[in-house]
């Protein structure tokens, strides 16, 4: 059978709800469904063309296909079904996870860099520069992971764009609020390293809105922009068939 048969469908399902993986395991039985009615038809003597119909009406059109499917909450994925918590709270709540672990790794790579390899403020190696790329990561890459994570999803579930800005936000603004600093020299040969997350009203300055800003619009403008071309398409897919 021509490979995109169900294509339509599979979207229609996508955007109602239904998770990837069960989409997937559904058009695949409905495409050996498929496979086996024309094979029935053709052994009557009917010709693969004439089958192939037979066998299209016998499972019925995809607007009676789509609702008998969507008519099935528990096919409905959870990310759908608790948007708020797939698109905005979980990845919210994995900045800070990102956050910690980020300097974790930094205190671990410079406690063993001391005291097992013996380093010191004078030969200091890479340390320095390793300490500096997980605060750098804690600091700017961790937000923009996060904010990238919860529109990745969103997108691939077809969720509505509503919590997915909103935990970007969010996330975009927690990341702003972050800090951390590194210090290791012979004035404090035991090194120092601080991180905190939190802010005072009267600390708050362009330096921050450049952070929000610089999470934001990397990850936002892409997947808005794919969103609208998805939608336009989606449009005159429609006006396609009713034609």
């Amino acid at each position: 059978m021509p490979g995109g048969r169900f294509a339509g469908l599979s979207e229609r399902l996508r955007r109602a709800g239904i998770s990837p993986r069960r989409v997937r395991r559904l058009i695949s039985e409905l495409e050996a469904h498929f496979d086996d009615l024309v094979a029935e038809f053709h052994s009557t003597g009917l010709s693969q063309t004439e089958s192939e119909s037979q066998a299209a009406a016998r499972l019925g059109t995809e607007d009676v296909l789509a609702a008998s499917i969507i008519a099935r909450p528990e096919l409905r994925s959870w990310a759908r079904r608790w948007p708020w918590l797939a698109f905005a709270v979980l990845p919210l709540l994995s900045l800070p996870v990102q956050f910690v672990l980020s300097m974790l790794a930094a205190v671990g790579v410079f406690a063993f860099s001391v005291h097992t390899l013996g380093m010191t403020p004078l030969h200091p190696g890479p340390v320095p520069w390793i300490c500096e790329a997980l605060q750098a990561y804690a600091l700017w890459i961790a937000p923009m992971l996060a904010a990238g994570a919860a529109c990745f999803l969103a997108a691939r579930y077809r969720a509505p764009v509503l919590w997915p800005i909103v935990g970007s936000i969010l996330i975009a603004c927690l990341g702003a609020m972050t800090n951390a600093g590194f210090d290791w020299s012979p004035a404090l040969p035991k090194g120092a390293i601080s991180a905190g997350i939190g802010f005072r009203f009267p600390d708050m300055d362009p330096a921050m809105g450049f952070r929000v800003l610089l999470t934001l619009v990397p990850i936002l403008a892409p997947f808005l922009w794919v969103r609208r071309r998805e939608k336009v398409a989606g449009q005159r897919s429609r006006a396609s068939s009713a034609s």
